[in-house]
């Protein structure tokens, strides 16, 4: 998905805050509600609804500018998503090339979501849709 970016990314050094609002954005876009993860070990959280009503199902861990990931931080984010229950979703923001350096830059935000089947809510017999964690 190519994402449109304000003239605020017009600067060409980007950094992780940036990467953090253009994948905000995305998930905007998509219908999430998103909010802040820090609670979780990431940089945003996915709900559903509104999250007075649902538990959020979604922790997005946002690769920084240079596009490399640390496998040690990718084992514990894994590791931690099944005591969470979340599923993991791990997003790299790309700039795409552009041959009019007149125009304002624009991303492509790719997604890689990694579930593991330990996670306990995932064992029940009855399946749940996304946003189907309902508060009590």
């Amino acid at each position: 998905m190519i994402a449109e970016v304000p003239p605020l990314y017009n600067n060409p050094n980007e950094k992780m805050d940036d990467h953090i609002d253009i994948a905000r954005k995305h998930f905007e876009k998509k219908g999430y509600r998103v909010h802040c993860g820090l609670q979780f070990g990431c940089e945003l959280v996915l709900y559903a609804d509104d999250p007075d009503k649902v538990h959020s199902d979604f922790c997005v861990h946002v690769v920084g500018p240079g596009n490399r990931i640390d496998w040690r931080t990718l084992q514990t984010l894994v590791r931690s998503m099944p005591d969470l229950h979340k599923t993991l979703i791990v997003v790299n923001v790309r700039a795409l090339n552009q041959t009019d350096p007149n125009l304002s830059p624009r991303f492509i935000v790719d997604e890689l979501a990694i579930a593991s089947e330990h996670a306990p809510f995932r064992h029940k017999k009855a399946s749940k849709d996304v946003g189907a964690q309902t508060k009590k």
